[in-house]
């Protein structure tokens, strides 16, 4: 009887790993560096009023749903919340130009992809990071404060800079190969804008977009809001993405900008916010949080009669509010209000 061998041939196990997907080019390209070794990836997405990374209107080519949809990997969006702002207001780590916590928002994302592996069964993280990119969060020593304060030392890997950067635990074990990764460094982004196009990810490159808190202006809104709430809520950080702001007699007030901004305001006008403007000529809606006492609403009138079309010397202000112990009134216009718009504004 001829003697039969079973060839018993033991499963591969599948390896999954975590893309972190900003909605912008680099993080695309490690990602599919990855995916092109047979690894199944499904990407994050955390997203928060401060992002600047959604889509592209002209090219359609940005943002994080639309590069998991090339790279044809299911994608979860997660809110960054409250517990967040409050690392914005203490970072552990400091600050980097403006009121950016570059390390400590790493840290924290990567501690919430942390949590997710562990859902998933993943084996390691993808980011897009370049070393030398960003001086604040991406220079070596960065890299490895934020690896370890998250507990995560040679389970990030970063692609398109990995040949500098030590290997990681995926290299060693051969589950991902080395010589695939590449070695880029610095800001200049002309290699990865090429492998874009060659990856048919993109036609015509377009920036992902950035931070509001690394913006000087808005940094100013956001100390400004820090120093009159205790209580932070990411639900209020939408005002201080629209208009011009003003604090007067510790009173802030919000002018719109343009007829987006005025419905803005108007339909987020909370119960003891009044709403102010001026009667049957263009010009701002004005918000007003809290105010206090008929001084702070002549004050915003005066801002009100200064971005309108209005030529007259008096003008009728009409007020709005759900709770509001103020009329319409006449407002003369205040012939040195240049100079107290500079001297209120934040």
């Amino acid at each position: 009887m001829e003697q039969q061998t079973l060839e018993v041939k033991k499963e591969k196990k599948e390896i999954k790993a975590i893309a972190l997907i900003s909605g912008g080019l680099d993080s695309a390209i490690a990602t599919k560096l990855i995916i092109d070794q047979g690894i199944k990836v499904e990407a994050l997405n955390f997203h928060s009023p401060f992002c600047t990374c959604s889509s592209n209107s002209k090219y359609n080519q940005c943002g994080a749903t639309y590069f998991a949809q090339k790279l044809e990997i299911p994608i979860k969006h997660i809110s960054k919340g409250d517990e967040y702002l409050e690392i914005v207001r203490n970072p552990k780590f400091g600050y980097g130009k403006n009121i950016n916590p570059c390390i400590d928002c790493r840290i924290h994302i990567l501690e919430k992809t942390k949590e997710y592996m562990k859902d998933i069964g993943a084996e390691f993280i993808i980011t897009g990071e370049v070393l030398g990119q960003r001086p604040k969060s991406q220079m070596l020593h960065a890299l490895k404060t934020i690896e370890k304060t998250a507990d995560l030392e040679g389970k990030i890997i970063r692609p398109l800079s990995a040949q500098l950067l030590s290997p990681t635990e995926m290299e060693l074990e051969g589950i991902v190969d080395r010589s695939k990764l590449l070695g880029i460094q610095g800001r200049r982004r002309n290699i990865q804008v090429q492998l874009g196009r060659d990856f048919k990810l993109i036609e015509q490159y377009c920036a992902g977009g950035g931070c509001r808190l690394t913006d000087r202006n808005f940094a100013r809104k956001l100390r400004d809001y820090f120093k009159y709430h205790q209580n932070s809520k990411m639900s209020d950080m939408k005002f201080l993405q629209i208009g011009r702001h003003y604090r007067f007699m510790d009173i802030k007030f919000i002018v719109g900008r343009n007829e987006g901004e005025n419905n803005c305001l108007v339909s987020w006008a909370r119960n003891d916010d009044v709403l102010l403007y001026l009667k049957d000529i263009t010009g701002p809606t004005i918000l007003i949080e809290h105010p206090k006492t008929m001084q702070i609403l002549e004050f915003a009138a005066q801002i009100a009669v200064r971005y309108s079309d209005s030529n007259e010397v008096e003008n009728l202000i009409e007020v709005e509010s759900k709770n509001s112990q103020y009329d319409d009134f006449i407002v003369k216009v205040n012939p040195n209000i240049e100079n107290l718009i500079k001297e209120f504004r934040i």
